[in-house]
């Protein structure tokens, strides 16, 4: 998983650098593409929540930075929350080491996420999400949601 930055020797990495979330990105579409095809064995016995990766713009553009902050950790968490329910429904140990890197990206992610300074945003039920049936879309989801959202999050709270 992502240790830092070349050239940062001290402290976590920033997610205002640009090189930090273009490789939770390449992991995250390394995943999804390496289960591209999987067929049956990425099947999951239920379905799974995990939020919506869509953006309206012209929400998001009305939203405020709290609002906003809301939307991309409360998103985060559920993507944790599903990755490890798919780590336990899917016991097959050739998909382990792939589950395994996802969800120790989502946390890492999730965790750094925590450090951006937005305002103080109070607690939240997480934002309403789509249920989904397999790993490969499961995947998928979180690479959008990471281009997307979490994308437009950063790139306006590093502006700041």
């Amino acid at each position: 998983m992502l240790l830092g930055v070349p050239g940062r020797p001290d402290g976590p990495p920033s997610l205002c650098d640009p090189r930090v979330m273009e490789r939770f990105i390449l992991e995250a579409r390394d995943a999804e593409r390496g289960l591209a095809g999987c067929g049956p064995p990425c099947d999951l016995p239920e379905a799974v929540a995990v939020p919506d990766p869509g953006v309206n713009f012209n929400d998001w553009r009305r939203m405020d930075a709290g609002a906003r902050a809301r939307e991309v950790g409360g998103g985060q968490a559920v993507l944790v929350a599903a990755v490890l329910r798919a780590r336990e429904l899917l016991p097959d140990p050739r998909l382990r080491p792939t589950l395994d890197r996802a969800y120790s990206a989502a946390r890492s992610l999730a965790r750094l996420l925590r450090g951006v300074p937005t305002p103080d945003p109070p607690r939240a039920d997480p934002p309403p999400g789509v249920r989904v049936r397999t790993l490969a879309r499961l995947l998928g989801v979180h690479s959008s949601f990471l281009r997307g959202k979490v994308r437009l999050f950063l790139a306006d709270a590093c502006r700041r």
